[in-house]
């Protein structure tokens, strides 16, 4: 439930020096959940030096972050069917070459069924994970830039497509774990028991690690150029989506109608 004790005592405090390197230390604008959740936060202040290097990707002209505004929200009854007619869309107006990140396999199976039998009249082929090995459907994608990619779970991290094959990542909602997981209870109950908020301390810095991991999947290079599309309303409506927006590089940004996005799309690519 806690490494930190263990990590401050056995790696952060006997050794001179120790280098932690990562694309997501950071929540916000804070090191302060990865510090605290690793130990490093207890060693001496003076002994810590915390850097952060910009990307040399050309975010702000080569990446358009678009958010559609009339998505229900996820607890809306009509969230389901409403991304399913949105996914159709996106994916059209970027002709196919997306990777569609889901947090919930029967959201995707439902999606995927929907994309199939929507998009095959223009050729797409709709790819998902599951159906086959891992490996073999990013090569598939890879090759194949007229095609997609409907994903959960491990794909949103160490995924590799740079290039045309590649043009837009659809987040679909926003990684929170679910509350039922028994990992994610337990570390919910022991920071009650200390006096912390599960859903600040815990849920919304670890939804922004995955967040910022899907979100790195579109840029590979400095070359690259797409769209990353969040159809959960929440990172504008709520006030924890400021947190994920200050924990990505400035880039453009697109909050409005499902069409006015899909024309931007269009558009920009």
């Amino acid at each position: 439930l806690d490494i930190a004790p263990k990590m401050q005592r056995g790696v952060f405090e006997p050794l001179n020096t120790v280098i932690c390197t990562s694309a997501t230390l950071k929540t916000g604008k804070s090191f302060d959940y990865w510090l605290y959740r690793t130990g490093a936060g207890f060693t001496e202040k003076e002994r810590l030096v915390l850097e952060e290097f910009a990307s040399p990707f050309p975010y702000s002209k080569n990446l358009l972050l678009a958010i559609p505004s009339d998505i229900p929200m996820p607890d809306n009854p009509d969230f389901q069917s409403a991304i399913e007619k949105a996914l159709t869309k996106l994916i059209n107006a970027s002709c196919g070459r997306t990777l569609v990140l889901f947090t919930s396999y029967e959201s995707l199976r439902l999606a995927c069924e929907y994309a199939r039998e929507n998009l095959v009249e223009n050729g797409i082929v709709v790819l998902r994970q599951g159906e086959d090995d891992r490996f073999r459907l990013l090569e598939t994608f890879k090759k194949d830039s007229s095609s997609v990619l409907f994903a959960t779970d491990s794909f949103w991290e160490g995924v590799d497509v740079p290039g045309e094959s590649l043009s837009q990542v659809v987040i679909v909602k926003l990684p929170f774990t679910v509350p039922s997981d028994p990992v994610f209870a337990a570390r919910s109950e022991y920071i009650t028991k200390k006096g912390g908020n599960p859903f600040m301390d815990l849920s919304v810095p670890e939804a922004v690690i995955k967040f910022r991991q899907g979100f790195g999947r579109l840029m590979r290079s400095s070359s690259d150029r797409g769209v990353v599309t969040v159809l959960d309303r929440r990172i504008i409506e709520k006030r924890y989506g400021a947190i994920f927006l200050s924990s990505i590089p400035e880039t453009k940004i697109l909050n409005d109608s499902l069409s006015s996005v899909v024309n931007a799309i269009e558009r920009f690519l």
